[in-house]
């Protein structure tokens, strides 16, 4: 059972991750056109790193805690052969976390008119492409997607392996 628990929570954690993804990317396309913030300066384009964490438990260990012997039914049938198995396979979790580039470069547009606009009529904007913002996004949703299928065919296993 905590094979099953262990699978969800690693399909839960990508949810985590990727519903921050998608936020962080919205975030930026709503932010595209900032040049003020309350730090003063144009907002700076953010990102997500995702890192895999690791989970005290090796892996080989819950396997084996969840792993029921099969009783043979019949004498002809042919006796398992054991599988070989390494010990240092641990179960990660995914994790995000927020980063924004300190030395982030900015892109200069000429717009004497905007009242952040320097002595030369030049306006600092955040270096955000709105189609790569888009791109990051679907690709988030889609990941997002699949962790949704995982959990869904987690829960029709547990309810068919229940109707046995």
């Amino acid at each position: 059972m905590s094979d099953i628990f262990s699978s969800l929570k690693i399909s839960g954690s990508g949810l985590s991750v990727f519903r921050r993804k998608m936020n962080v990317a919205a975030e930026n396309l709503a932010n595209a056109e900032t040049t003020k913030t309350k730090s003063g300066g144009p907002y700076k384009k953010k990102e997500v790193e995702i890192s895999a964490k690791g989970v005290k438990q090796v892996f080989s260990k819950q396997l084996n805690s969840a792993s029921v012997q099969l009783a043979r039914t019949n004498p002809g049938h042919v006796p398992g052969v054991p599988i070989a198995r390494s010990n240092d396979l641990k179960v990660m979790h995914a994790e995000a976390t927020e980063v924004t580039d300190p030395n982030q470069k900015f892109r200069l547009v000429y717009d004497p008119d905007h009242p952040d606009a320097d002595e030369k009529g030049f306006v600092k904007m955040p270096d955000i492409n709105p189609l790569m913002e888009m791109v990051e996004m679907m690709t988030a949703a889609r990941a997002y997607e699949a962790n949704v299928t995982a959990i869904k065919t987690i829960k029709d296993i547990t309810r068919k392996s229940l109707e046995i």
